[in-house]
C-alpha cells in the first residue's frame, strides 16, 4: 500500500511549514496527505476518467514549495456526457483509505464531497474539498510533481499526473475573476505571469480561451457546462478596477507574508493588461450574446488541441 514505507516524522512535518508562516501544522498535514492521496488515486486508475486541474495542480506540478497552499482537489471529467455526481462519488469512495500515517474519510455534505484527514501528527479541522467539473477543452498533458524536500521521506515515487494545460487553467481563472474577485485566482495568475519558464505561456491562446469560457459561463454549453452563477460579459475595465469586493477567505494561504488586496489588483493589471486588446471575434464572444452560439460552438471545436472537435455539444 502506498505510504507503508514512509519515514515521516513530526520534525519533517514541522519543517514543511513555510518559515514565519502563520499557517501552522494542520495545513502541512493536508498538503502532504494530498500527495499520498493523489498517488493512490493514480494507482487505482482514477486518472483514466478524470484530469487534475486548479490551484492544487499548480502547486504540485508547477510551483512546488513556492506555490500557495490549496485545500482543494479539483478534477475534470474526461467525457462530456458522464454523470459527474456519480463520478465524484466513485472518486470519493476511492478516497476512503489509510495511506501510511494518514487516514482519509469521504464526507458528503449537501451533495458536495470533502475528504477528512486524520494522522499521527494531528487531526486537522480543515478538509480537502473534492470537485469533479466538466471536461477540459484542450488535450491534457502529463506532468511530474515539483520535488520538495519532504518527498524524500515518502517511501514511494510520486507519479506523473494528467493535468489541464496551463493556458486553459489560466483561462478558467480569468473567466472566474470576470464574475467574482477571488484572491486565490488573482494570486495564481500573478505567480505564473512573473515566474519563468511558465511566464512564456501563449497570451493569445489564453485570451481566446478566456473569452470563449466567459461566453459559456453566461449561456451554458450542453451536455456538461451549465450557466455560472453571477456571470457577466467581459469588461477589462471591471476586471482591473480598484476596490473590487474581494473574496479573500484563503488569502492567508497565498504566500508568506500574504499579499495585500491592493497588491493583487496592481499585479493583475500589470501582468494581464493585454486582455484589453481583444480581436473583433473575441469581442463578440466576450459580449456573451446568446445568438452567436453557432459561432462559439465552431470556435471551441477548432481550438488547437481541442478535445471537443467531434463531440456532440450544443
Amino acid at each position: 500500500m502506498i505510504g507503508d514505507e514512509n519515514k515521516l516524522t513530526p520534525g519533517y512535518m514541522a519543517r514543511h511549514i513555510p518559515p514565519r508562516s502563520g499557517l501552522g501544522l494542520p495545513i502541512a498535514i493536508i498538503d502532504v496527505a494530498q500527495d499520498f492521496l493523489l498517488a493512490h488515486l493514480a494507482d487505482q486508475g482514477i486518472f483514466d476518467v478524470v484530469t487534475f486541474k486548479g490551484g492544487t495542480a499548480l502547486r504540485k506540478l508547477y510551483a512546488g514549495a513556492q506555490g500557495r497552499f490549496s485545500t482543494d482537489i479539483d478534477l475534470a471529467a474526461v467525457e462530456a456526457g458522464v454523470d459527474r455526481n456519480a463520478l465524484a462519488a466513485i472518486v470519493a469512495a476511492a478516497c476512503d483509505v489509510k495511506l501510511g500515517p494518514f487516514t482519509c474519510a469521504p464526507i458528503n455534505e449537501r451533495n458536495r464531497w470533502q475528504i477528512g484527514v486524520s494522522s499521527r501528527f494531528g487531526n486537522p479541522e480543515i478538509r480537502i474539498k473534492l470537485d469533479v467539473g466538466p471536461p477540459a477543452w484542450i488535450s491534457r498533458e502529463y506532468r511530474s510533481f515539483i520535488t520538495t524536500p519532504i518527498h524524500t521521506r515518502y517511501g514511494f515515487a510520486l507519479p506523473a499526473l494528467p493535468t489541464m494545460c496551463l493556458e486553459e487553467v489560466l483561462a478558467e481563472k480569468l473567466a472566474r475573476l470576470a464574475r467574482k474577485a477571488t484572491a486565490r485566482d488573482a494570486s495564481d495568475l500573478i505567480w505564473v505571469a512573473q515566474t519563468s519558464p511558465y511566464s512564456q505561456f501563449s497570451r493569445a491562446r489564453v485570451r481566446r480561451l478566456a473569452m470563449l469560457k466567459i461566453w459559456v459561463d453566461n449561456n451554458g454549453l450542453q451536455p456538461a457546462w451549465d450557466k455560472a452563477i453571477a456571470s457577466v460579459p467581459f469588461s477589462a475595465a471591471s476586471l482591473f478596477a480598484a476596490g473590487r469586493e474581494w473574496d479573500d477567505e484563503d488569502i492567508g494561504m497565498l504566500a508568506t507574508p500574504p499579499p495585500t488586496l491592493s497588491a493583487l489588483e496592481s499585479g493583475l493589471k500589470k501582468h494581464y493588461s493585454w486582455l484589453a486588446d481583444i480581436t473583433p471575434e473575441e469581442e463578440r464572444w466576450a459580449s456573451a450574446e446568446p445568438r452567436i452560439r453557432g459561432e462559439v460552438l465552431k470556435a471551441v471545436r477548432v481550438l488547437e488541441g481541442s478535445t471537443l472537435s467531434d463531440a456532440h455539444i450544443y
